[in-house]
């Protein structure tokens, strides 16, 4: 369409510059021909040579001829001046219809673009759950198309994959909760044997017996009761209530609590205004892992919190400068039930990698053995404008 609006236009230029160059031509040719001259000078040779009343007449028709010539002349100047005037509008015509037709192809090319890079943002943030709207006048819109096919299958795969994730990590837990369980009831029953076996025997150590007996059964239950509760907020992660409020200004309310437990430098990235997140599962985060990151340190507790935003992306550090974790630790920190702590559920960063994930974003752990470790949570600033379908 540009390109016949284009050749249009330079016809309409080209026969333009015809017209007017040919009446330019003819006008010139006139004014070579001296007709006004050469009337006068007849009118002059027979002027002399004619009676009165023929003279008269003889000089009505000489002065109808110069008038017919002058009403030529003005004509032509005048079609001149029209020819231009048209020309001049024909093209302004031209080049408005030419631009609007560029103007509304460039639009018919790039709002699909436009709708398949951000659909594109939408992808790298974990979103599968959408459709990029066709449109039938678009020449892309058969890569639209194959676009949304694509989407569709990997939704697909996506919940496939994750049901498949789901029976290994309730398998894994399952077979994880077996175990831990089975760890606090040995005690138990060795503490109820011993008890039994010295009431039968009629010992005189049997309140002795009986209070250390006690206190182990109580404390294995209360390990037992802190490993179901743990259990519990893994396997009933309620669905995050998003809502805009101050990352930093959580940081350093957090910050502050554990001020007597440990040395918090906090760096915190001052654009980072509202995010859209769940408040409380982001504290619960952000508390798991100062915790941790004090436990990490053995003397002296030291850690850094630093907050930045890029490209409506935010990112949370936390590092420590305690003991550090082992490589073949550091694969593994995430899966449930994982711990290297005596007393350790295993779920806290299950759980925090769960949270982070179901905000659209994901954390990495990075250490070094005597040195120390540094979780970085990274996650979309605004995951309500990345969960609107394109339009």
């Amino acid at each position: 369409m540009v390109l016949v609006s284009l050749v249009t236009l330079i016809a309409a230029l080209l026969m333009r510059d015809f017209f007017i160059s040919n009446l330019e031509s003819y006008q010139d040719q006139i004014t070579d021909l001296s007709t006004n001259e050469k009337v006068r000078e007849i009118h002059k040779s027979y002027s002399s040579i004619l009676d009165s009343s023929e003279l008269v007449v003889f000089n009505q028709d000489i002065e109808a001829v110069l008038i017919d010539l002058q009403k030529i002349e003005i004509a032509g100047d005048r079609y001149s001046l029209e020819i231009k005037r048209y020309s001049i509008g024909i093209v302004i015509i031209m080049i408005i219809l030419t631009g609007s037709i560029f103007l509304l192809l460039l639009m018919i090319v790039t709002r699909p673009l436009t709708r398949l890079l951000l659909a594109t943002e939408q992808l790298k943030g974990g979103d599968f759950n959408f459709q990029i709207k066709e449109s039938v006048y678009s020449p892309l819109n058969g890569l639209i198309m194959a676009f949304n096919n694509m989407i569709f299958e990997l939704n697909q795969s996506k919940e496939r994959l994750i049901e498949a994730e789901k029976q290994t990590i309730w398998q894994e837990m399952a077979r994880a909760m077996a175990h831990e369980i089975k760890n606090p009831l040995t005690p138990i029953r060795l503490a109820a044997q011993r008890l039994e076996m010295k009431y039968y025997e009629k010992a005189e150590d049997l309140p002795e017996i009986l209070e250390k007996s006690l206190r182990i059964v109580n404390e294995e239950v209360d390990n037992l009761q802190s490993l179901v509760n743990a259990f519990s907020g893994f396997a009933k992660m309620p669905e995050a209530q998003f809502e805009y409020y101050d990352l930093n200004k959580q940081l350093r309310d957090i910050s502050d609590q554990y001020s007597d437990d440990a040395k918090i430098d906090l760096i915190l990235d001052e654009s980072l205004n509202e995010i859209f997140a769940d408040s409380m599962q982001m504290k619960q985060v952000l508390v798991n892992l100062i915790q941790n990151a004090i436990q990490a340190c053995e003397t002296e507790p030291h850690i850094e919190v630093s907050t930045s935003v890029q490209n409506q992306s935010c990112t949370i550090g936390i590092k420590d400068f305690g003991k550090g974790i082992s490589e073949d630790d550091l694969v593994k920190i995430f899966e449930p039930y994982f711990t290297t702590k005596k007393k350790g559920t295993g779920l806290g960063l299950a759980i925090t990698q769960r949270i982070i994930r179901q905000h659209g974003g994901d954390i990495k752990a990075t250490s070094v053995l005597g040195k120390g470790s540094t979780f970085i949570i990274s996650f979309p600033c605004n995951r309500e404008n990345q969960q609107q379908i394109t339009k």
